[in-house]
């Protein structure tokens, strides 16, 4: 089956409606942005969840010292790089990585080969803004890509994710504004309905 990851969780509340709803993992964003989080609040959810659920902690050009101190004080399982962060900066890492890369040619897929990372994560390429777009990409550039794990991303919500997996047969999917209403609170019944889509594809 296709596995679900809920970003942007902000408290215990989403982060246990993913769990119930049959998520794979929760995101919690430390880069600057409308779904920040704070340390001492992400360790609080985590410390509360345990081992229910994988908790992946999101950064971008994040110092690494700082990441790795974060990562601990957290207890997150996994860290995602949504920025800039070069093929070195991975190697420095003893966690799971996953490595974003945002897309709009096939010369942003390209860039793949040059790292060595858990999972490869693709979303959509709005210039000043690192995740959360709400907008697709052409799932065509990604569709045929050879990489473990890779993880679709980018404008998904409950209407359109069927057809997103169905094109791309993606490892994961991840998905933040697209279960989220117009203040940018995480609806906890889109939230359910999204996961509902994924799994009826199998």
């Amino acid at each position: 089956m296709v596995r679900v990851k809920i970003c942007g969780i902000k408290n215990t509340a989403e982060a246990l409606v993913a769990i119930s709803a049959g998520a794979y993992a929760i995101g919690e964003v430390f880069a600057p942005s409308s779904r920040q989080i704070s340390v001492e609040k992400a360790a609080a959810i985590n410390h509360t969840l345990n081992k229910q659920i994988l908790k992946v902690g999101v950064f971008v050009d994040e110092k690494l010292d700082n990441l790795k101190r974060i990562y601990r004080e957290t207890n997150l399982d996994i860290v995602q790089l949504h920025g800039n962060e070069p093929p070195e900066y991975v190697a420095e890492l003893d966690m799971p990585v996953i490595k974003a890369f945002a897309v709009s040619s096939r010369a942003d897929i390209d860039k793949v080969r040059n790292y060595q990372a858990w999972a490869y994560l693709f979303d959509t390429k709005i210039t000043g803004q690192a995740g959360g777009t709400g907008i697709p990409f052409d799932w065509d550039l990604v569709k045929s890509l050879q990489v473990k794990k890779l993880i679709l991303a980018g404008g998904l919500n409950p209407d359109n994710v069927t057809t997103a997996i169905g094109q791309v047969k993606p490892w994961a999917v991840d998905v933040s504004s697209g279960v989220e209403d117009k203040d940018g609170i995480k609806d906890h019944q889109k939230i359910i309905e999204f996961i509902s889509k994924v799994k009826e594809v199998g």
